[in-house]
């Protein structure tokens, strides 16, 4: 009877395997920007599994980036499957917050017309901040700055620091918004804040590397950071590997290094070809 069992076993599991694998794929098309390939694996999923709100809220987000590159006509069709995914996500599964982020940043930048509303994104944020405060800070800064109100934007962010002052996330992103400032002596303390927090968090690993880049600062340091950095494995809400070579590459080239930058940018373009910033720095350079 146990070879039975197994055999059985084994095939009841075939589908779920079959679930994981395009997921796996769809993923894998998401991040070398693919995003066509990426939603027709992720409509097989859904397929498959229609009550995955996981496939659910991908699909919305491969949807989202076909959207962006979309001609004016098929702009308005494939938004509207971006918005239906994600609430579908959120209908399945209330703490989806991944879902409800994607909501909110639908929410806050789509016309009127296409069901955008500054009111539904703020609803989605509140729901995001019972769930997850920090994340809802970032949330409710996403809309501030969609609304142009750059100084409560930053509240939110400083506020995310001052509630959560050991969270490495928090002072992420208060860095990242330092960057955009072009303020990178604040950008860098609090990246270094994030790793004395926890050594290991590669996010602030990256941005240590890029703003090396950005302030032609301690260009060995950031080398350093970089090249730790491409020796991980990130994870799907951190920055692809590709952007890594591409900041190194641009770190070579500021130190002159014409043959290393070109390598870094090939290997870039070599796991995302669509890079229009990195298919131009290495015209630079060859």
């Amino acid at each position: 009877m146990r070879p039975i069992i197994a055999v059985l076993a084994g095939l009841i599991a075939l589908p779920l395997l079959a679930q994981n694998s395009l997921m796996d794929q769809g993923r894998a098309a998401m991040t070398r920007s693919d995003a066509e390939a990426a939603s027709a694996l992720f409509e097989k999923a859904v397929a498959q599994n229609p009550t995955s709100a996981d496939a659910h809220y991908w699909l919305g987000s491969a949807y989202g980036s076909m959207a962006q590159k979309a001609s004016f006509f098929s702009q308005a069709s494939l938004a509207s499957k971006t918005k239906e995914e994600f609430e579908k996500a959120v209908e399945l599964d209330p703490n989806h917050l991944e879902a409800r982020m994607g909501l909110v940043e639908y929410y806050a930048f789509a016309p009127g017309f296409m069901g955008g509303s500054f009111e539904k994104a703020s609803a989605q944020a509140a729901e995001i901040r019972k769930r997850d405060p920090l994340m809802g800070h970032r949330a409710s800064a996403f809309i501030y700055s969609q609304q142009k109100k750059t100084a409560e934007a930053k509240n939110e962010y400083l506020a995310e620091v001052k509630e959560f002052p050991k969270s490495p996330r928090a002072h992420l992103d208060l860095g990242i918004l330092h960057i955009s400032e072009k303020d990178y002596k604040a950008a860098g303390t609090e990246f270094d804040t994030a790793l004395t927090l926890d050594p290991l968090y590669m996010p602030a690993v990256f941005r240590i590397g890029q703003i090396a880049v950005l302030s032609n600062g301690n260009l060995a340091h950031g080398e350093e950071m970089l090249r730790k950095y491409l020796a991980y494995s990130p994870k799907k809400d951190e920055p692809p590997l590709a952007r890594a070579h591409y900041w190194l590459g641009q770190l070579f080239e500021k130190q002159g290094k014409k043959a290393e930058a070109k390598a870094s940018f090939t290997a870039s373009l070599k796991l995302n070809p669509n890079q229009k910033d990195v298919a131009e720095a290495l015209k630079r350079v060859s």
